[in-house]
């Protein structure tokens, strides 16, 4: 239909809708603290220039960093960082934000909002329960028309014999204010969502990718009510405000050590939507296998296991196109001048000797050419403006070993860790000339930091502590240290998953601003489609909601809760989870039992 503002776009479901009951009070969310308990609960952040309580509320509620306020207007922060008198001995009064328990026990939803109120009103979905995107965008109103649809499937699971309803929520109004469906970085991923007790729910975006946000927290707090046999959320009216914390929020799959199937690749980057995780580094190529057929360079190919293990140019821009679909970004990644062996069976004019393979011959220019063709085809293949090109782990010995180029360094006279510069220099302006800029492992930064350009990142896994060294010199930073984040450590629990935090060690907040949110990595030495998803889930979920979630949010027994309900939903959505309470990850259930108290 199409309406004055816009084009209005229905989606119809099965679920039967019930009468509501009285509509419940909206919980509180800040705890006013008076007298002797309110003297030392931070420093002073900033003033806010209002002393009215439901603004200082609302604009506490948008800084990260602010933990609580005056009511004079001053905003407080962590009283790790320093701790100031607050002087309330005149009656003034101090409001702390609340224990976010209480609210982790109520909402039901992993990742946390930012913001979330609710009554104790149950409401069921009415028969035909629409979703209905306001636009003036046919290319908006298509996308949204496919993401609602796809929850519809994902929501509604049971067939019921109850009967029609039009009565209780009856429908989703989403207004999207942008016309874009450019997905990067700087996407707004923000979303508002107000559930009332009968009538019309209402979700606003930015973005169609803040509106799939918005969609995916509805779908997990709308439950089977057996008795009635109709589809319920409880406690409403809900209102929630919601935005993700970091802005890169993301997932590792090395497709190299072990082929993953391009079925188990979609079905991986559609799970991540669910934590709303939004980035799939594809770390598609490795010493072991490259099962990437490009066709600018046909020969690279012949560095797969087989010519069943490999995705062609057709499956990537496939796969990308579906990964954008469920608001996940694709950054792929080729790891040079280490971790390339697999290239020399197509091209071992680029490998030093064919006895001693890596890393890549950097003494010769048709190396340089095959990364040039490389990176030319794959930007046509891959959308993102970021491109991987690795730097870690470069052992340099076979370039010593092999007679040309220790001839070469020594007429340049290089060392091998000049050499090693020259390479990665090299890589970084070609990816630069062709419209990409670079991401690298940290050891670029260890050995070259202050080199690249300024935004250029960098990707911890050595050391959590480099990331403060990397944000000080004005460098951007994505975590994933592999003592804690790296996902084929199967003893690493969901609660050290859980307290992994980007900002440890690092307080000044320009810096802080520098630190772009992290990536668990699903090495695939032991793994392979067999066990995948319960390797990488559930604990995945616990660095999805630390890269999403305030700062404030890190009750391990609360988010234990919500935990097991998203591992039960992952189930029921085909994602096939471990059990949470397993020591090592991946094992089987420990007996009978309902998912939720495994």
């Amino acid at each position: 239909m199409m309406g004055a503002t816009g084009v209005l776009l229905a989606v119809v479901c099965l679920a039967v809708g019930a009468g509501a009951t009285p509509l419940a009070p909206k919980s509180e969310h800040y705890t006013r603290v008076e007298g002797a308990d309110a003297t030392c609960h931070g420093a002073d952040l900033h003033h806010a220039g209002t002393t009215d309580i439901d603004k200082l509320k609302e604009l506490c509620s948008r800084n990260e960093a602010c933990v609580g306020f005056n009511s004079r207007g001053m905003l407080k922060q962590d009283a790790s960082i320093g701790c100031q008198d607050n002087d309330l001995s005149d009656g003034a009064e101090l409001y702390l934000r609340a224990d976010e328990s209480a609210a982790a026990d109520q909402i039901g939803v992993v990742p946390l909002p930012i913001s979330a109120s609710q009554g104790t009103t149950a409401v069921s979905l009415a028969s035909q329960f629409l979703f209905m995107t306001k636009t003036t965008s046919d290319d908006v109103r298509e996308f949204m028309g496919t993401v609602a649809a796809d929850y519809f499937k994902l929501m509604m699971t049971h067939k019921s014999k109850a009967g029609n309803s039009t009565s209780g929520l009856t429908g989703m109004n989403i207004i999207v204010t942008s016309t874009s469906l450019d997905l990067s970085l700087s996407t707004d991923e923000s979303y508002t969502l107000n559930i009332p007790s009968e009538g019309l729910a209402t979700l606003t975006a930015p973005t169609v990718f803040g509106a799939r946000h918005g969609i995916e927290t509805f779908s997990q707090l709308v439950n089977f009510d057996l008795d009635s046999g109709r589809y319920m959320v409880a406690n409403t009216p809900i209102e929630i405000t919601d935005k993700p914390r970091f802005s890169h929020r993301g997932i590792l799959l090395d497709t190299s050590r072990h082929y993953h199937s391009i079925d188990t690749v979609k079905r991986l980057i559609r799970s991540l939507g669910h934590a709303k995780l939004n980035v799939f580094h594809w770390h598609i190529v490795d010493d072991q296998s490259f099962p990437l057929q490009l066709n600018t360079l046909p020969d690279l190919v012949k560095g797969a296991y087989t010519p069943d293990e490999i995705y062609t140019a057709e499956d990537v821009m496939d796969i990308v196109a579906y990964a954008k679909l469920h608001g996940v970004r694709v950054i792929p990644e080729f790891d040079t001048p280490g971790h390339a062996t697999s290239w020399c069976t197509g091209h071992p004019e680029i490998c030093p000797s064919a006895s001693c393979r890596g890393p890549l011959n950097p003494a010769t220019n048709a190396t340089f050419d095959v990364i040039g063709k490389l990176i030319s085809e794959c930007k046509t293949l891959f959308t993102d403006e970021y491109f991987h090109l690795g730097g870690d782990e470069v052992h340099a010995s076979c370039w010593n070993s092999t007679a040309s180029i220790a001839s070469w360094m020594k007429e340049k006279g290089f060392s091998t860790e000049d050499a090693y510069k020259y390479f990665v220099a090299i890589t970084h302006a070609t990816a630069r000339s062709l419209g990409r800029k670079s991401i690298h492992w940290e050891e670029v930064f260890n050995h070259f930091g202050g080199e690249l350009d300024k935004d250029t990142i960098f990707q911890v896994w050595l050391s959590h502590a480099t990331a403060a060294k990397i944000v000080a010199d004005g460098y951007q930073c994505i975590l994933s240290n592999s003592d804690v984040w790296y996902l084929d450590h199967l003893t690493v629990t969901w609660q050290q998953f859980y307290a992994n935090d980007p900002y440890m060690g690092i307080t000044n907040p320009t810096q802080q601003k520098l630190i772009l949110g992290g990536e668990t990595c699903m090495w695939s030495e032991t793994v392979d489609d067999s066990d995948v998803f319960n390797t990488v889930w559930p604990r995945a979920a616990a660095a999805a909601e630390r890269l999403w979630s305030a700062a404030t949010v890190k009750d391990t027994d609360m988010f234990q809760k919500r935990l097991l309900a998203f591992r039960c939903l992952l189930t029921r959505r085909g994602v096939f989870a471990a059990p949470v309470n397993n020591k090592s990850a991946r094992s089987a259930p420990p007996g009978p039992g309902s998912c939720f108290s495994q």
